[in-house]
């Protein structure tokens, strides 16, 4: 019988607590594997698998390193995926990278969610411990789109009929907003949703207010919703502007809910292949004719949704916890 450890602390309304989630099933399925898992638990076990950085974290990993357990930690954070998200966000970046350093290297193994994040944790963070690749995967079963959802959240949303762009995730600058409010300032033919929570004053910073404030009429920040795949249900394209992501979990869940994609063409990306199974673009202008591109032509929209679904087949939770399963059996021999 294998013990693990799962850790986590604050993690806000972000792919992170998507993650938690999904270890969590992971852990789950692995009880037929003799693994039994705890949470938060100051029980020693066989691993502590932390997915947060926070003094909780470290003081569990201290105590499982004297001795002698493995150490898993989860690099969900780095500080370009911090930086121009919130007020103040740029500073605690800096501040953060030595604490990131030292605490990433605590780890027997380092779980990156992409080759991108695995680069990063060398390079910008001088990570020298094992760092395993590994999605953070997705319960395809939770992810089941529906036309009735889908009318639903028009209704819930007094939506009209137009063609709808939707997009996912917390309202930062980061994110990409100023760049879909302003394709859809382009394109008054459809409905932008962007679907993800709003921070709360002081934290939102002047530009992004800005933003929020002068955006058209055909453009709705719904704030935090119940089921994204409710929302996902009522879209005829998932746009993901976002200037910088580890995975982009936002986009296995499109993928899974079988909506035509469209993504900054970012390195995180790995699985996605520019008019495979998504459209990149690079600029405010391919963004633009990405958009009306599938939206006019609904066969390329078929084959787009049809070969994302294949791809993120892979991102199975089912399939993923066999790989996690593997980290934790062969941490200890590196």
């Amino acid at each position: 019988m294998l013990s693990v450890n799962l850790v986590f602390g604050t993690h806000g309304e972000s792919g992170i607590l998507t993650s938690i989630k999904n270890t969590q099933k992971m852990l789950k399925l692995l009880e037929s594997e003799g693994v039994c898992s705890f949470q938060n638990s100051v029980k020693i076990c066989d691993v502590i698998h932390a997915h947060t950085f926070g003094p909780i974290a470290l003081l569990l990993a201290l105590l499982h390193k004297a001795r002698h357990k493995v150490v898993v930690v989860h690099a969900h954070t780095t500080p370009q995926d911090i930086a121009n998200s919130y007020l103040g966000a740029n500073l605690i970046s800096t501040l953060l990278k030595g604490y990131l350093r030292f605490f990433y290297n605590l780890a027997d193994v380092c779980i990156a969610p992409s080759a991108y994040t695995q680069e990063v944790l060398k390079s910008t963070l001088n990570v020298k411990r094992r760092i395993a690749v590994l999605s953070n995967g997705i319960d395809l079963s939770a992810y089941q789109c529906a036309e009735k959802q889908g009318a639903e959240f028009k209704l819930r949303h007094t939506l009209d009929d137009r063609p709808m762009v939707l997009s996912v995730g917390l309202v930062f600058l980061r994110k990409g907003i100023a760049d879909f409010v302003d394709a859809a300032s382009k394109l008054r033919s459809f409905r932008f949703v962007w679907v993800g929570r709003i921070l709360a004053w002081p934290f939102l910073p002047k530009a992004a207010k800005t933003v929020l404030k002068e955006a058209p009429e055909n453009v709705l920040f719904t704030g935090r919703v119940n089921s994204i795949t409710e929302a996902l249900s009522a879209a005829d394209v998932f746009v993901f502007p976002s200037y910088e992501e580890n995975q982009g979990i936002a986009a296995l869940e499109a993928a899974a809910c079988g909506v035509p994609i469209i993504l900054r063409d970012l390195p995180a990306y790995d699985d996605f292949v520019d008019g495979y199974n998504c459209v990149k673009f690079k600029t405010a202008q391919e963004f633009e004719n990405a958009i009306n591109e599938i939206l006019a032509n609904p066969m390329n929209a078929t084959r787009l949704r049809r070969n994302a679904r294949k791809t993120v087949q892979n991102h199975d939770v089912h399939i993923v916890s066999k790989k996690l399963l593997q980290i934790y059996l062969t941490a200890k021999r590196d």
